[in-house]
């Protein structure tokens, strides 16, 4: 009965992750209109650090040279990975929507797995079932009705963008073997926010009244998205299956239809929520099938 409790409990706060995270990506389309792609997120990382620290040095109860040459390494490359993937993000949110591209985007669910295939992880048939569903679904989100085949700007962004993403949750399973998890996430959005600082300081022009403007976005994104998100998804996950926990979560894409709707008043045609419904139905299938087999038989998401 305990067991039961604990799981449901879990598994509350995981959907309330899905949630926090599906609705970010209207936040990051509205900050699009006044931050540019380096800017919005080095603010946003920026925000996020703030909000780790004190749960680092709380459970630490040190200063931050408690971290180890290893644990930076490993928080600096996954850091540059996660730089990647968010700017690849951000600079097509603005154009392709939020509900669209929280459905390109969950395309990394499908990847996770192929690409794991090539690091010696097992993987099911269910698999690659889920990625020929996402193939017509990308097309039906890609390719407007009667014209020819192409992938505009925002798409292959996107696109890029879900290998990065894919390449992030295989770094962070490989890295948090032997890293604390709160540490890590913290030292990666330190080194991301810099990183975004220096690359904005270079080639945008930052100015007060638009970080004003666009303070609510970041501080959705920077402090419930990334800092709230990832504690509760660390909390959940604790007393909840994997594979249930991944099937959950997959829900964001969903939730960034919703808020796209709600927030911003996108719609889409029948051919876009077709292509979405798929795409649902492949992330759902690779999530149920268990992304990767971990060593002790078990399956991580």
């Amino acid at each position: 009965m305990k067991s039961a409790k604990n799981e449901a409990r879990s598994a509350a706060l995981l959907f309330l992750t899905a949630a926090i995270w599906g609705f970010a990506m209207a936040a990051q389309r509205e900050g699009s209109r006044y931050l540019s792609p380096f800017t919005f997120n080095a603010a946003r990382f920026t925000m996020g650090a703030l909000t780790m620290l004190p749960l680092m040095l709380r459970e630490n109860k040190r200063t931050l040279s408690f971290l180890s040459g290893r644990e930076a390494a490993c928080g600096a490359v996954l850091s540059c990975i996660l730089f990647c993937a968010s700017l690849l993000q951000q600079m097509a949110v603005g154009e392709a929507g939020a509900g669209k591209a929280g459905f390109l985007t969950a395309l990394y669910v499908v990847l996770v797995p192929v690409l794991g295939v090539f690091l010696g992880k097992k993987t099911g048939a269910t698999t690659w079932l889920a990625l020929l569903l996402a193939l017509p679904a990308l097309y039906l989100l890609c390719v407007p009705g009667g014209e020819r085949f192409s992938l505009e700007g925002p798409d292959v962004l996107l696109l890029i963008g879900a290998f990065f993403w894919a390449a992030h949750i295989l770094a962070t399973d490989h890295f948090v073997r032997f890293v604390a998890p709160l540490k890590l996430c913290a030292v990666q959005f330190a080194a991301g926010a810099a990183l975004n600082w220096l690359c904005a300081l270079l080639f945008e022009t930052i100015t007060g009244e638009n970080l004003l403007r666009a303070l609510v976005p970041v501080l959705y994104c920077g402090i419930l998205s990334t800092g709230v998100g990832y504690l509760l998804q660390t909390v959940g996950q604790r007393g909840c299956r994997p594979a249930f926990a991944a099937l959950i979560l997959s829900l964001e894409s969903v939730f960034c239809i919703i808020s796209g709707a709600l927030l911003l008043g996108e719609r889409m045609d029948g051919r876009g929520y077709l292509g979405c419904a798929l795409m649902l139905l492949a992330v759902l299938l690779a999530q149920g099938g268990g992304l990767l087999k971990t060593r002790d038989g078990g399956t991580r998401a």
